[in-house]
């Protein structure tokens, strides 16, 4: 945290102040202009997203479902 940052307190509980946060799938940080580690964020949610799907990709598909 900053110096000049205020603390914020809801029901007595200090709300905890991030450099970077992800909302709605995208992440945001104040200070970097550059996308890069977005990017990346992104290229990595996808191969996992597709690593879990490895078992439907990888298997043997009947002839009557192929086009």
């Amino acid at each position: 945290m900053m110096e000049n940052d205020a603390q914020v307190y809801v029901n007595n509980i200090q709300i905890e102040n991030v450099e970077s946060y992800i909302y709605l799938g995208q992440r945001y940080r104040i200070t970097d202009k550059n996308q890069d580690k977005e990017i990346q964020r992104r290229i990595t949610a996808g191969w996992t997203a597709f690593a879990k799907q490895r078992d439907i990709f990888k298997g043997n598909i009947g002839t009557c479902l192929t086009i």
